[in-house]
């Protein structure tokens, strides 16, 4: 009998079902699954959405919250965080037992949920079945330690932290790892927690598709790599890649328990010591970061078809997440993988060891015909697919909408931003107006955004080009004098990047 696994997916703001065409790339992996007893998937709404709270806790952070809790504001600074968190949390208290792999996906800010209960999780462990009343307590007691940055916050931080290790040790049961943790274009717009203060996620496999073209304050990504001396995108032809050993964003293939830098000699409990036994060395962990071309949604998936538009951008991060979690042993129906062009054509038995070399149960002229299919839709995707800039109108949103986002532009939002030194510093001022993403020097470029520059000339991204804001100018032409060096899986229509 296969291993029970438990599919956790968060979607993003204000998506949820539809009937339109509309699905999300969450919602399209939900789809995709394989439906046997074996397998249980928990879908949950984005934030903004009304869902019941029923089962969710009744708990929130109105200790430390400024803001009235209403529809509206659930959409632009997500109030509605904690019942997201722990509908999930709840949901494995229920569901999970030895031995099961849990996969998380999560789209926007339904990303940095996934990410925070990944997070929950490696501190507080999972309560059994039984202990409904104990969630909020542990909710408030991590919520309290995250939020306590301050020297003032010294002594409840430590108090919060013994409410989190005691439960770990008494209450909570033993937890293998996440085992696949997929992220499209995280981003932290929760205004008790708007200063990112997140360590990496310990989950054994990561994958995060990122957006190259989104420009809006409000969705400034959440990275993996956030190494000071990995910003500012260097334009050098001999920039020269991470050496083998490490994963492909420069991290080492190491996970330990966390610790509490602030407070010297107190570690959070060790994972070791009540982790489920693995086959595999529990330390090791394979991280990759890519990114995409195109908007925020474009990425995560949830706009319509354009007249001119046979595939959307979205394709290409579906593509590549859901074969990078097939691989890593996700039970997904074949059939419907087919349906929605995410691979060629597949016998039932997929060689996980052979992933790039399938077995294929159709003749060589069958098989032409879906290959062609297959790479048609990539590379329609990549290189026509629209970008959704949603500072101009046109694009997708109302003329109001679109003059609220770009107003909030000019406002003093506090967020994380890229200093001359490198270093990400919280900031007010001078306000953003419209300025693109900062890309780490040794980012992942996925082969969709070369072959778009390639193809459309009026496609030159300033913040892929030139890196840091201090450098950014007329882009125009520019790729000509580029010197793009494949970094691996060359030839992949998938998996290549440079």
């Amino acid at each position: 009998m296969s291993a029970r696994q438990i599919v956790l997916c968060f979607d993003g703001t204000g998506n949820t079902f539809r009937t339109d065409g509309t699905d999300t790339n969450v919602l399209k992996i939900c789809r995709m699954l394989e439906k046997s007893d074996e397998q249980l998937c928990y879908y949950q709404p984005g934030i903004g959405t009304d869902i019941t709270p029923g089962s969710l806790a009744s708990t929130t952070i109105q200790k430390k919250g400024r803001l009235d809790n209403s529809k509206a504001l659930n959409l632009a600074l997500g109030r509605s965080f904690d019942r997201h968190v722990l509908g999930g949390y709840r949901f494995l208290m229920r569901h999970y037992q030895a031995g099961a792999k849990v996969y998380i996906f999560g789209f926007s800010r339904g990303a940095y949920t996934a990410r925070f209960l990944n997070e929950m999780l490696d501190y507080v462990g999972l309560l059994g079945p039984d202990n409904e009343e104990v969630v909020p307590f542990i909710w408030d007691a991590f919520v309290t330690w995250k939020l306590s940055r301050t020297d003032n916050d010294r002594e409840e931080k430590r108090k919060a932290f013994r409410v989190m290790k005691d439960s770990r040790e008494i209450l909570s049961r033993p937890m293998a790892r996440i085992h696949f943790l997929g992220m499209f274009d995280a981003v932290n717009s929760i205004a008790d927690f708007e200063v990112n203060v997140d360590g990496r996620p310990s989950s054994k496999v990561v994958r995060h598709a990122v957006s190259i073209d989104e420009r809006r304050i409000k969705f400034r990504p959440v990275l993996l790599q956030s190494h000071k001396d990995e910003w500012v995108r260097k334009t050098s032809s001999d920039e020269k890649k991470p050496e083998k050993g490490t994963s492909t964003n420069g991290f080492e293939h190491t996970s330990g328990p966390p610790v509490l830098p602030e407070i010297p000699n107190v570690s959070v409990p060790s994972k070791k010591r009540d982790i489920e036994a693995d086959d595999d060395d529990e330390d090791t962990q394979d991280i990759e970061e890519v990114w995409f071309p195109g908007g925020h949604a474009d990425i995560g998936g949830g706009w319509n078809l354009g007249s001119n538009e046979a595939w959307p951008l979205t394709h290409a991060p579906l593509v590549w997440m859901v074969q990078e979690a097939r691989r890593a042993g996700l039970r997904l129906d074949p059939s419907k993988l087919k349906q929605h062009e995410c691979i060629e054509e597949f016998d039932d038995d997929f060689d996980l060891e052979n992933a790039s070399n399938p077995k294929r149960n159709v003749s060589s002229s069958e098989l032409s015909i879906t290959h062609n299919k297959y790479l048609e839709a990539l590379q329609l995707a990549g290189t026509r697919g629209h970008i959704h800039d949603l500072l101009v109108y046109g694009n997708g949103l109302r003329l109001t909408s679109v003059l609220s986002w770009r107003l909030m532009e000019y406002l003093p939002l506090r967020r994380m931003e890229l200093q001359t030194d490198g270093a990400l510093k919280a900031v007010r001022w001078p306000p953003p107006r419209g300025r693109s993403r900062d890309i780490p020097v040794n980012a992942q470029i996925h082969v969709s955004a070369i072959q778009r520059m390639k193809s459309d000339p009026s496609y030159r991204p300033d913040n892929l080009i030139f890196g840091s804001s201090e450098q950014r100018g007329d882009t125009s032409g520019a790729v000509g004098t580029w010197n793009w060096v494949v970094y691996s899986h060359e030839g992949d229509p998938v998996r290549e990047r440079a």
